[in-house]
């Protein structure tokens, strides 16, 4: 079991959100406080080497939600938020006894908090580059039980991750729609081994409101 709770955790991804982008200019008009909600296509890259026929697969993982806030640091302008962003992913391996293709997913929920540095693009659009930093509230991972014809799947709540820490840098972009609604999309790069074992990132993408 512990080795299945390991192999989950390291495949797990992290979600994050980027800040819903109201109308920009060239001379940076920040929003206000807003929300957005959103996912992610998750994914990992594992410290270790996987054995044979193992690999980490990435899967979809929803909902990301959080709040944002645009501000100006010393002249810097920011985009600052926090949020619920699950990581997760899917553990693809051979079964053992019929060589079929088995697939587990688990899932670990992160509280983030985050800041981006928008670079306006144009009068609706911007592009952004950031930090992340979150910590573990705990999740769930499928446990495998084989057998000669196939295989026996059960959730299991996974808590010996909890306080776990993620960081990492943020690339992306937004779209305004309208002056208060924002498509936002952006890829995450993992920085810290989560649980000595993967570094996470993946495909984010969110649709936001200002108020």
């Amino acid at each position: 079991m512990k080795n299945i709770v390991t192999i989950c955790l390291a495949i797990s991804t992290f979600i994050v959100a980027q800040d819903t982008t109201a109308s920009v200019s060239q001379e940076p008009q920040l929003p206000g406080w807003g929300i957005y909600l959103g996912g992610a296509f998750g994914g990992g890259t594992s410290v270790d080497d996987l054995p044979d026929g193992h690999s980490l697969e990435s899967r979809l993982i929803a909902p990301n939600i959080g709040v944002s806030k645009g501000m100006f640091l010393g002249g810097v302008p920011l985009i600052v938020g926090a949020g619920i962003h699950p990581r997760g992913y899917t553990y693809k391996m051979a079964h053992p006894m019929t060589g079929e293709d088995v697939e587990s997913e688990a899932q670990v929920n992160m509280v983030d908090v985050w800041a981006s540095i928008p670079y306006p693009i144009g009068d609706r659009a911007i592009l952004q580059a950031g930090l992340l930093f979150g910590t573990c509230l705990g999740g769930t991972t499928e446990s495998l039980e084989f057998t000669p014809t196939g295989v026996n799947k059960s959730e299991e709540d996974i808590t010996d991750v909890e306080g776990e820490l993620d960081y990492g840098i943020m690339l992306g972009g937004g779209i305004a729609i309208t002056e208060q609604i924002g498509i936002n999309f952006g890829y995450y790069v993992g920085l810290a081994e989560f649980d000595e074992m993967v570094k996470f990132n993946g495909l984010i993408f969110n649709l936001g409101y200002n108020f």
